[in-house]
Order: C-alpha cells, then sequence, then structure tokens
C-alpha cells in the first residue's frame, strides 16, 4: 500500500504541473486550471492519508 499511496502522490504532483502548463502555455480558462488543480490536490492528499495509515 506504501507504493500504491506514492504513486497517488506522484500523480497529484504531475497534475498540478499540468495544470500550471495548461494555463500559461494553452491559454486554457481559469475555471480548467481551478479543477485540473484541485485534482491534483485531492490526488496528493488521498495518498497522503493512505501513506500515514500503512505506517
Amino acid at each position: 500500500m506504501f507504493y500504491v499511496a506514492k504513486v497517488l502522490q506522484a500523480l497529484g504532483m504531475a497534475d498540478v504541473g499540468y495544470a500550471l502548463y495548461v494555463g500559461m502555455v494553452q491559454g486554457a480558462p481559469m475555471a480548467e486550471e481551478i479543477v485540473l488543480t484541485l485534482i491534483g490536490v485531492g490526488l496528493f492528499t488521498m495518498g497522503r492519508a493512505l501513506e500515514r495509515k500503512t505506517a
């Protein structure tokens, strides 16, 4: 389960980076950038909670 938690955290970080890319390079609307950021934060938080349960 520890590795599943780490993968979720990595996906969350990558999604936040993608949200930054979409907002700055592709010129997407702010709402799309916020939704992508919140998804990334949610994934990271789920991974962090799972990591705490396994430790």
